[in-house]
């Protein structure tokens, strides 16, 4: 008792240890997901502040006032004279289109623009604001293509056209509008490119992600070794109930092994002892008296240790297939007469679709399970009274599943006993040794089904589930 105390307290002190050094693993684990969490929130904060939704807004607005301006030039204003040295070769056919494209796109920085003619092509190009050295005068042959394509559909829906070429870091906003100046067809184009992240962005964005990624990283080694450590500690204290069970379970089988065999022990010291005491005239019948009742006892241990080999050894289940019928009807045939000095009847109840002879054949071992319906009924029959029945039953629990039950009406299993009524020495019978119900469940176990207590209105239902194969 004293082991067993130390034991229980040792594994609850290893218990509460194991508690908090899980919970302080999960407040470290739960500050790094909230230094995680900060940081993305730092990082989309950022992001939506650089969103490109209002640049690309933005710029789409001032190519299209631009390009109605060019638009508004082109129609009101006289182009400049032909031989005019100001304007390219390109805008020759056009006179003045380069000084009013140089008018409108010198206060759109970034923007470049010119004209395009359904024939000629681009007839005029202008980038006022263009960074680099020198004048830019040749219209960007990358986006030539957008520009042409453009421009033609402006000039079939006859109304302003805009484009957005997206990327990663730059998108391009095009726009185009048709321009009414008989003999040509023309169409005004602009271009703005649209930086969407910036240099300035871009290295603290880098830096942002690299440390979002390390400590991500950092976190799930920080997890994984948290992991391991619990696993192993778990494996520990699972190794250590499992002891502590296996030594508690110990006792209690020790506690009743010692209750079932001091009953028989004492009663044949009491009978010897009142045979020797007693006076001579009668003492050769008490010697008698005591005899049988030593050999009464020997036999009640005898069982009790054949009970308890059953238990410790493994069972060997050598499956047959069993006329199930026929099975039930010879349990019932063993017990008749028991049943009949008892005053109790005994009954069959198989579900019809078991009766049929391609049906009725089950397989399992017809032996062990002999022995299970043997304790099943022995205990059904020492709980029924007089006048009472024990009814033995078999249907289909589900495909591939058989139900076997033993009831009767008697008393019931007390209330206290039901939690361990399938354990060793868990008995409510005078005389009982409590290993009947517990070799039971072994049987039905090394089966691969398992035993319950149903619940029932009166007395007690014993229900055995076994596999059966479907072919």
């Amino acid at each position: 008792m004293l082991r067993r105390f130390v034991s229980a307290n040792c594994t609850r002190r290893t218990t509460l240890t194991l508690q908090d050094s899980i919970r302080k693993d999960l407040l470290v684990l739960w500050l790094s997901i909230a230094a995680v969490a900060m940081v993305l929130v730092a990082l989309l904060i950022l992001l939506v502040q650089q969103s490109a939704g209002p640049q690309l807004a933005r710029a789409r607005g001032q190519a299209s006032v631009s390009c109605e301006a060019l638009r508004a030039g082109a129609a009101r204003l006289h182009m400049g004279a032909p031989g005019d040295s100001s304007v390219s070769p390109s805008s020759q056919k056009l006179p003045g289109a380069q000084a009013i494209l140089d008018l409108v796109l010198r206060d759109r920085p970034g923007m470049e623009g010119g004209f395009w003619q359904t024939d000629a092509g681009v007839v005029a190009y202008a980038f006022p604001t263009y960074d680099g050295t020198g004048i830019k005068r040749d219209p960007p042959s990358a986006e030539l293509e957008r520009i042409v394509a453009t421009a033609q559909r402006a000039l079939q829906t006859n109304g302003l056209v805009t484009d957005i070429r997206p990327g990663l870091r730059e998108a391009v906003v095009f726009s185009a509008c048709p321009i009414d100046s008989p003999p040509h067809v023309l169409a005004a184009w602009t271009l703005t490119r649209v930086t969407l992240i910036s240099a300035d962005v871009v290295n603290p964005l880098i830096l942002t992600l690299s440390l979002l990624l390390c400590m991500v990283v950092l976190s799930g080694v920080c997890l994984g070794r948290m992991l391991a450590r619990w696993r192993q500690q778990s494996a520990q204290l699972q190794a250590q109930l499992a002891q502590a069970e296996r030594l508690a379970a110990l006792g209690r089988m020790s506690a009743g092994l010692a209750h079932e065999i001091r009953n028989p022990l004492g009663t044949m010291r009491m009978k010897v002892e009142n045979a020797m005491a007693a006076g001579a005239d009668v003492r050769e019948a008490r010697i008698a008296g005591a005899m049988e009742s030593v050999l009464s006892q020997t036999q009640r241990l005898e069982s009790l240790v054949s009970s308890l080999l059953a238990l410790t050894q493994p069972l060997r289940v050598d499956r047959q297939s069993v006329d199930l019928v026929a099975f039930l009807d010879e349990q019932i045939q063993v017990h008749a007469i028991a049943a009949q000095r008892a005053g109790v009847r005994l009954a069959r109840s198989v579900d019809s679709d078991l009766t049929e002879a391609a049906s009725s054949s089950a397989w399992f071992d017809p032996t062990q399970l002999a022995r299970a319906f043997d304790n099943l009924l022995l205990n059904a029959l020492a709980h029924t009274r007089e006048g009472g029945s024990i009814e033995l039953g078999a249907r289909r629990a589900s495909p591939g599943r058989l139900l076997l039950w033993v009831a009767d009406d008697g008393a019931g299993v007390p209330v206290e006993l039901r939690d361990t009524l399938f354990e060793p020495f868990a008995t409510g019978r005078s005389g009982g040794s409590g290993l009947g119900l517990a070799l039971v469940r072994e049987i039905v176990q090394a089966h691969g089904g398992r035993v319950t207590l149903a619940e029932t209105a009166q007395g007690a239902r014993i229900e055995m589930e076994f596999p059966w194969p479907t072919s």
